[in-house]
């Protein structure tokens, strides 16, 4: 799954009073009026990037109105900016115990606790902020990715439909939805999914990829390919792109094109020893058996446990009658625990040695 992350979505923000311009000295204010002063400045720095200003400012908020939930939660995303996650869990901790009902700081808290790895708790953060806000869209589709993440598609499924429900433009919760649709097997919402994500955010290339592997497992290879054809037109560097319209082309028995794209992913990758592999399978096809023979090698080069490497290798060297090297190919085949090595070494009697 595509895990898409929203981090702009300007939460808290917000300034109350324009800060007066005048001459006085932000010392000769009163607690309250240089408190809000500090963080309206803090506010402004944060919204253009400069972070370690902003921590000061929101510093100075708090040291003259400790009881100001607003900078805590606005210093607490600026810490999250600067990646300084525990200080951020603490300050949000702070803002609730002041503001038990803000959802944004549940929320933001749910964020820091995942990029510490701390998933449970943050997945009980973004449950407080469904619970305080039932139609914070983000929340749900946070807590879903979570879900999605652990494997509990269904339950993923859920809280995104809550997020759409919460938010019927929201781009990404389709996009996710469709990859927890594709898991429970169900191709066909999953691709109406993909296409929604795409009708409202077209330059949301993943859901092109993803539809396309939805697709092609569904059957419709000819969908599949148009669709990493249209992918391709627009982002020419991503190997996996290539070698999956290159299997789908191999699945339509367009075995010279699937040769070409496994060819353009190695031009990209030449560690790629998946894309290795299905050249040579697609080498195979075209009977082009020393080329096969030779890509499988590579293969194996890069992954000495790639059995179905092994067993292609095997196919290539029975075809330039290199009886042994096949037979000891499959055999490494089987060993590595594909069953489909000892049959082909049994039919074609290679023993035991």
């Amino acid at each position: 799954m595509l895990r898409i992350y929203i981090l702009a979505i300007s939460l808290g923000f917000t300034i109350g009073a324009k800060a007066q311009v005048d001459t006085v000295r932000a010392t000769t204010l009163p607690p309250a009026q240089l408190a809000e002063k500090m963080y309206n400045s803090g506010v402004t720095k944060y919204n253009s990037k400069s972070y370690q200003a902003a921590l000061q400012d929101f510093d100075k908020a708090l040291a003259a109105r400790p009881d100001f939930a607003k900078a805590y939660y606005n210093r607490a995303t600026t810490r999250y900016e600067l990646k300084d996650y525990p200080q951020a869990v603490q300050d949000y901790d702070a803002a609730i115990r002041l503001e038990p009902t803000g959802y944004t700081s549940y929320f933001g808290r749910g964020q820091a606790r995942e990029a510490l790895g701390q998933r449970t708790e943050a997945e009980q953060d973004y449950t407080k902020a469904t619970e305080t806000k039932a139609d914070f869209a983000p929340a749900w589709y946070y807590r879903g990715a979570l879900r999605f993440e652990k494997g509990d598609y269904q339950a993923a499924k859920a809280d995104f439909d809550q997020a759409l429900k919460a938010d019927p433009n929201y781009a990404y919760a389709y996009h996710d939805r469709a990859s927890a649709q594709r898991q429970l097997g169900n191709f066909a919402a999953a691709i109406q999914d993909y296409s929604k994500a795409l009708t409202l955010q077209p330059e949301l290339l993943p859901a092109l990829l993803n539809r396309a592997a939805t697709r092609r497992r569904a059957g419709d290879l000819k969908g599949a390919i148009a669709d990493h054809n249209e992918y391709l037109a627009k982002k020419t560097d991503n190997a996996i792109a290539y070698s999956n319209r290159g299997s789908a082309r191999y699945e339509a028995a367009d075995y010279h094109g699937a040769a070409e794209d496994f060819g353009k992913a190695l031009s990209l990758d030449a560690s790629y020893a998946f894309a290795w592999n299905n050249r040579a399978a697609a080498y195979l096809k075209l009977e082009d058996y020393k080329k096969a023979a030779a890509d499988a090698g590579k293969a194996i080069g890069l992954n000495p446990q790639y059995a179905e490497a092994y067993l292609n290798r095997g196919h290539a060297r029975e075809m330039l009658r290199d009886t042994p090297g096949a037979c000891q190919d499959w055999r490494k085949a089987a060993e590595l625990g594909l069953e489909a090595g000892s049959s082909y070494a049994a039919n074609s009697g290679c023993g035991s040695e």
